[in-house]
Parts: structure tokens; C-alpha cells; sequence
């Protein structure tokens, strides 16, 4: 059935749909769909992963002999809203703009990898629309279709967290709730689904992981221990070298990580992901591998840790999907 990749109304082909007016490339309906939701708080970090991670992806395509070329009028949004401030003005980037200001438009992308045609969708959701909007409005029905649906958590913003780095790094005050917007995504992808759509994955991502790699200069030896183990995955990034998502690799991070937000009593976010009833995977991500001066990316520049971790996750689900695995 062919879907609209913002509404996910059925269409009869390419061209405008009949509920959103979205202009729906043929690309997206004539090759293997590829779809993220990447939600979070405000200053969760979201359109600065979408920002690296896509820049990141494109040269790994490139060293599999690939090419990752944007479809409709991306190529111009991304390069305006994510390329120059962040890439070339070295900018942090503004908030997305809630629905009710602009409409909700996905970033589609098409590239060959391992003889399949894929068309990636990418929806970059505003903080403010889960903190404001009804779970079953309908601008939210994109949350019950798309293959992964994206949850970025800012560590800072997790209370047992914040306690345990407040005064070593800056913990932010007045920012988006990223416990409270979770818990808003997975109602939200609740009243969208209507006992129908495809399987899906939950996947938490620990974004800013750089603060969190702070704890190997703390004094407690607990600490120190977890953070200077030799051939820990929170020490390691082999995305751009691994090809699809390394099952292994990510179940020893998920792992990791799960014992790592218990010691840190952070168990609230593990629990809102088990209570939402899907699949989840837990990911550490730093998008420019340090803390920001202000208003603009650290003097060291960008040097993003496993930001292409979660798309390679969603594109092994979906190789699994094609070949009828679990």
C-alpha cells in the first residue's frame, strides 16, 4: 500500500496527496522505505544529530561506493537549516518550529547500499508539539508508522544524573522536560497506531553522551572503573567501519547502558521505555563530541561519537523486515 510519508494516508501514486498536499516523490513509493522520527525536549539535540549524522552518512556511503542524494526540495532545507549554521558557520542550531507555525515536512533522501534501493524518510520533531498538543492529534500520525521512532534524552535533564555532575559541567535550567516528552511521544504513538501499522522500535538515545563521559575524572573509583574499561562499547564508535548496525556491538552497549543508568539511579527512563510495550534499544550519542561554547560549537569543532548508530539500527531492521526474520 502506498503511503504518504508525512500524513501516511493511502495515496494512488506519486504526485500531491489528498489530505496533506504533500508532494510525494515517485523515489519514496518505488524503493524500500526507510522512516525515523527523531523526537526530544527542547535542547535535546535533535537537529544537531540530524545535522551531523546525515553529514556523517553520506560519506559512509561513499567508502561503500554509494551515493546518498536528497529527494524534493530536501536538498535546499537541509542545506539552509542544517549545513550552514552547523557545518559551516559552526552555529548551534534554533529550536524546530512548532506544527501549529510550520507544517511538519519529512527529509527524504534515496541511495543504493548492498544492491537495495532505499528512500530514507527523517521527521524532525519540534519539543514543544508533545508538550502542548493532544496524543491524538492528528499531525502526530506519522509516530505510528515510522519504523523507529527516535527519543532523545538528555542526561543532565535526568534527575539522578544531574546530582551526580552538577558542578562539573553546566546543568541546564529551563529547558524541555525530556522524561515528561517521552512518556507524551509513547501516548502519542498510542492513539495513532488504531490497532494497526507496522513493527516498530523505540529507541532512547543518550544524547550529549560526552557529559556522561566526564565521570571517568571524578574522584569515586566506581566511576573511574566504568569509564576506563578497555573494551567497553561507551569507549568505542565502529559505525563507520561496521557497515549495517553491528548486532553484537549494540547489544553490549544496551546492556552497558542499562547498568549504567541503575548506578546512576536514572531507572525512570528505563521503565518509560518498558512500559511502552514495543521493542526498545537503548544508544549513546555525541553529535559534536563536546560541550559547546554558547551559542556556537566548541574550539575543538565537531567530532561526533556513534551519531550514525541509530540509522544503521533502522536500516538492519529493515533488511530483516525484506527477509522475513524477526
Amino acid at each position: 500500500m502506498n503511503q504518504c510519508p508525512r500524513c501516511y494516508r493511502q495515496v494512488a501514486g506519486a504526485g500531491q496527496c489528498a489530505t496533506c498536499r504533500l508532494e510525494v516523490p515517485s523515489e519514496w513509493l518505488d524503493r524500500v522505505q526507510v522512516s525515523l522520527a527523531v523526537t526530544g525536549a527542547r535542547t535535546a539535540g535533535k537537529s544537531v544529530l540530524i545535522g551531523v549524522m546525515m553529514d556523517q552518512f553520506e560519506y559512509f556511503l561513499a567508502s561503500q561506493d554509494s551515493f546518498l542524494t536528497p529527494v524534493g526540495t530536501t536538498k535546499t532545507r537541509f542545506h539552509e537549516k542544517y549545513r550552514v549554521p552547523l557545518l559551516q558557520q559552526r552555529n548551534l542550531l534554533g529550536a524546530t518550529p512548532p506544527a501549529d507555525q510550520e507544517s511538519i515536512e519529512p527529509l527524504l533522501w534515496e541511495f543504493d547500499y548492498q544492491g537495495v534501493p532505499y528512500c530514507l524518510s527523517i521527521i524532525d520533531a519540534a519539543g514543544e508539539d508533545f508538550e502542548r498538543l493532544s496524543p491524538s492529534d492528528d499531525r502526530f500520525r506519522y509516530l505510528g508508522f515510522v519504523d523507529f521512532i527516535t527519543t532523545l534524552v538528555d542526561p543532565l535533564k535526568v534527575p539522578g544524573v544531574s546530582a551526580v555532575l552538577d558542578g562539573v559541567v553546566t546543568v541546564p535550567r529551563q529547558s524541555g522536560d525530556d522524561l515528561h516528552v517521552l512518556r507524551s511521544v509513547l501516548r502519542a504513538r498510542d492513539a495513532q497506531r488504531n490497532g494497526t501499522g507496522p513493527d516498530q522500535v523505540l529507541a532512547v538515545v543518550l544524547s550529549k553522551f560526552d557529559v556522561l563521559q566526564r565521570l571517568r575524572h571524578l574522584s569515586s573509583p566506581k566511576w573511574q572503573s566504568i569509564f576506563n574499561r578497555p573494551g567497553s562499547a561507551m569507549q568505542r564508535d565502529p559505525s563507520m567501519v561496521a557497515g549495517f548496525d553491528n548486532e553484537g556491538d549494540g547489544s553490549l552497549l544496551h546492556e552497558e547502558l542499562l547498568g549504567l543508568l541503575e548506578l546512576l539511579d536514572a531507572r525512570m527512563v528505563i521503565s518509560a521505555a518498558t512500559q511502552a510495550g514495543l521493542p526498545f534499544r537503548l544508544f549513546a550519542i555525541s553529535a559534536l563530541g563536546a560541550e559547546p561554547d554558547a551559542q556556537s560549537v566548541g574550539s575543538g569543532g565537531i567530532i561526533p561519537f556513534r551519531v550514525l548508530d541509530v540509522l544503521l539500527a533502522a536500516l538492519a531492521k529493515k533488511r530483516r523486515d525484506l527477509h522475513g526474520h524477526v
